[in-house]
């Protein structure tokens, strides 16, 4: 299946490869993660190779770094991806750690199960979070337009 992606003045074409995703996925599945999930943190996490404008995982395991917001239980939470691209409006907003900036994406936010979690990258401030969790809250209760 090919993709095509728009960076800027530049369009991309990518073949999607969802049979390695799916052997990805495979391993994931069988982990038994002994990851504690913790709110604040940004890891590493496998989102795979999604459908449409869905947000998608780069490199061997089709992973970038997710922001978890919220846990539901110990397996399962509510996260945000990023991306080192700038963006700008109201479906992002910055964060930026030991002078290297990157975007959270807030209209990708995604239930995952800790099984899709790799290493920890670091964690935001309690102040930081709650301003990214305003954001996101007033993008979802925001009217929409179509």
């Amino acid at each position: 299946m090919w993709a095509v992606f728009w960076y800027g003045r530049i369009f991309a074409v990518m073949q999607k490869d969802f049979d390695e995703w799916n052997e990805i996925k495979k391993v994931t599945e069988e982990t038994d993660s002994v990851v504690k999930i913790k709110t604040g943190e940004i890891r590493w996490c496998r989102f795979g190779l999604n459908i449409g404008d869905e947000i998608i995982g780069k490199g061997d395991t089709f992973h970038r770094p997710v922001l978890i917001i919220k846990k539901f239980t110990g397996n399962v939470f509510l996260g945000l991806p990023l991306t080192s691209q700038r963006h700008h409006g109201d479906w992002y907003c910055q964060t930026t750690h030991e002078g290297v900036t990157q975007t959270v994406i807030l209209n990708q936010a995604r239930i995952l199960d800790k099984k899709r979690l790799e290493e920890k990258m670091y964690e935001i401030s309690e102040l930081e979070l709650e301003n990214i969790k305003l954001l996101y809250c007033a993008l979802i209760m925001k009217p929409e337009k179509y």
